[in-house]
């Protein structure tokens, strides 16, 4: 028998801790600490660029069949192939998978225990992982009802703390313009988009095995989300505001690691520091066990099942535990560029499933991805290729949306190009 308001609640308690890894956890603060005075427009504009462009992505996902193939059938199968690998390798065991036992011994064990022994942690912290997430129709329960509270509250505490007694004042900033542009580029940043599109795999199973379907299933998942972003807002706030009072006292330079750590060593000496450590562990293990268990039923599903989750689970967690070893820094140096290049693509895709039903040429959708993908691929090869710094003058560079011109206009081009009868059949024929 069903009970919404409880699935609501659980699963989005899931989403909540599945998308608040140790990025979000150090992103805010040094926000706080960029924008000063201002937080709270700042901590605004990057919840409006994070947490609401993951709510968009999962309602544009839930729409469809809750895949991103379906979500990119319209764009090309080999394109919509290519995307989807890339997404679930990239944001799985090449980078995202790997960084949260990186950050976890890095921001929780090493400040702790003064120890170096990276390897034998990456095991126990992989062998955990595998034990919640090798029970798939479990892992929203498991998070949603168990590590997700612990988690919480572990938050709360260390938020009331710096409230209760803050470092210092928050010190004059630049106008309003630039902090919010500072808010919407460290968002975007985040690129929990992409964590929105492997989640959606579980939200979506969560939602089978529950019996929700149609527009009961989609009303649900944005209930749920809701609740996650709600759940995110409130600890960014907290976070952005710890930082903008340690904005007289740090330079703006310090990075987001130290910055993290020298706030709850002020604020709470010792004991700060350990929970720092138990916060950024459950928020670690929440995320690694949501990507973890998701990418292994996306390849499984690749496999049309003939090889079931948890051969692919423990294979995912093998390799993390290795890469993790390399540390974050080289963990992100190997992995971001890719993410930066196809994150435009993905987000032209989510923004016009929207409108699915208005637009008929599939080559609008096409060319649009094609020339949002360009755009960003153009920009990550300025940086080595001088001829091509023409991009970074394109409208809204700046903020990291200068991909979002040529998207457009290569929309329009494809409304010049005839589509085949054939494909306009196929089309409705997947609709129906």
């Amino acid at each position: 028998m069903k009970n919404r308001s409880k699935d609501i609640m659980v699963i989005g308690f899931a989403l909540f801790a599945m998308f608040f890894g140790a990025g979000n956890m150090i992103f805010p603060p040094k926000l706080g600490l960029e924008t000063g005075s201002q937080w709270v427009l700042g901590f605004a504009s990057f919840t409006f660029a994070d947490a609401g462009l993951a709510l968009l992505t999962i309602l544009a996902l839930i729409r469809g069949t809750g895949s991103f193939e379906h979500l990119a059938r319209r764009a090309g199968r080999f394109p919509a192939a290519v995307l989807g690998m890339c997404v679930f390798l990239c944001v799985g065991p090449l980078m995202a998978i790997p960084r949260t036992a990186a950050s976890t011994f890095e921001l929780g064990v090493a400040p702790i225990f003064h120890t170096g022994a990276r390897v034998v942690f990456s095991v126990i912290f992989f062998v955990i992982v595998f034990a919640l997430a090798a029970r798939p129709t479990k892992v929203i329960d498991i998070i949603g009802k168990f590590l997700t509270p612990a988690l919480y509250i572990a938050l709360l505490v260390m938020i009331l703390q710096g409230i209760l007694h803050p470092m210092g004042r928050p010190v004059e900033t630049a106008g309003a313009a630039e902090v919010f542009a500072t808010g919407i580029k460290a968002g975007y940043q985040t690129m929990d988009v992409f964590g929105a599109v492997i989640f959606n795999v579980l939200v979506a199973s969560a939602l089978a095995q529950r019996r929700y379907q149609g527009k009961e299933a989609i009303k649900t998942a944005a209930w749920a989300g809701l609740v996650a972003v709600v759940g995110l807002t409130i600890v960014y706030g907290g976070l952005a505001y710890l930082g903008s009072c340690a904005s007289g006292l740090y330079d703006k330079s310090i990075g987001q690691s130290e910055l993290l750590l020298g706030v709850m060593e002020t604020i709470m000496g010792r004991s700060g520091v350990v929970l720092l450590g138990v916060v950024v562990a459950l928020a670690c293990l929440t995320t690694a066990v949501g990507l973890t268990s998701a990418a292994a039923s996306y390849f499984s599903g690749l496999t049309r099942g003939k090889v079931k989750e948890v051969p692919f689970v423990a294979l995912i967690c093998a390799f993390s535990a290795a890469v993790s070893n390399v540390g974050i820094d080289s963990i992100v140096a190997f992995s971001a560029p890719v993410l930066t290049v196809i994150y435009p693509a993905v987000l032209t895709l989510i923004v016009l499933s929207f409108f699915d039903e208005k637009i008929k040429n599939d080559w609008v959708i096409r060319l649009a991805t094609l020339g949002a993908l360009a755009a960003s691929l153009l920009k990550a090869l300025s940086g080595w290729v001088p001829a091509l710094g023409f991009v970074n003058q394109l409208p809204l560079n700046s903020l990291d949306f200068g991909w979002l011109t040529p998207a457009f206009l290569c929309g329009l081009l494809g409304l010049l190009i005839p589509m085949k009868q054939t494909e306009g059949k196929g089309r409705e024929a997947l609709r129906r």
